[in-house]
């Protein structure tokens, strides 16, 4: 049998990077559920709990209802841009080959992976957001590399339209798989 502290404990380590103050919140009003749970069924504390269901699923479901907390989502963008700022070496490839072409895009395929990452796991508003950072750093990339280096490469009309639709499509992959998350969710419980 598991006690409603050992309970709160499990659900607190599911509620991590969630702003401290909606965390709090949440961990009392279920403190308070469960020991009205627990009257309710004449002292029977194994039915409370079941009743709430486990307390990862319990967390997770808290996750997505109030996502994660400020400094997590500033993380995601400071991340997203920084990759998005490595996305750059394809288009000032010159004279070297092939070889910035394929860190360019195993930059961008991290990039997408990180982009949906975040879109399902914080929402689709967070991933947006860390979509734009992507574009701001990538564009900052390009910008600071022809400021740097003005006639040191020759851009292109495709190499130019591709930059664009790669940066466009960082906010897309951003915003899009956690919209889709949240239209094909099935109903589930409500806390």
């Amino acid at each position: 049998m598991i006690s409603i502290d050992a309970y709160l404990g499990a659900v607190r380590r599911g509620l991590g990077g969630m702003d401290p103050r909606v965390r709090t919140d949440i961990l009392l009003e279920l403190r308070s559920h469960l020991f009205e749970s627990v009257a309710a069924n004449g002292g029977n504390l194994t039915a409370a709990i079941d009743a709430l269901g486990d307390p990862g699923s319990v967390a997770r479901r808290y996750r997505e209802l109030y996502g994660f907390g400020a400094p997590f989502r500033v993380l995601f963008d400071l991340v997203a841009g920084v990759v998005g700022l490595l996305t750059v070496p394809v288009l000032v490839a010159g004279d070297e080959g092939t070889f910035p072409f394929l860190i360019s895009a195993v930059f961008v395929a991290v990039e997408f992976a990180f982009l949906i990452w975040v879109s399902v796991m914080a929402g689709n508003r967070a991933g947006l957001f860390a979509g734009i950072a992507a574009l701001v750093g990538r564009v900052a990339g390009f910008g600071g590399s022809i400021a740097v280096n003005p006639g040191g490469f020759l851009i292109t009309p495709e190499g130019l339209g591709a930059f664009v639709l790669v940066s466009l499509l960082f906010v897309v992959v951003g915003w899009v798989p956690g919209k889709a998350r949240q239209a094909w969710r099935r109903p589930g419980a409500e806390l």
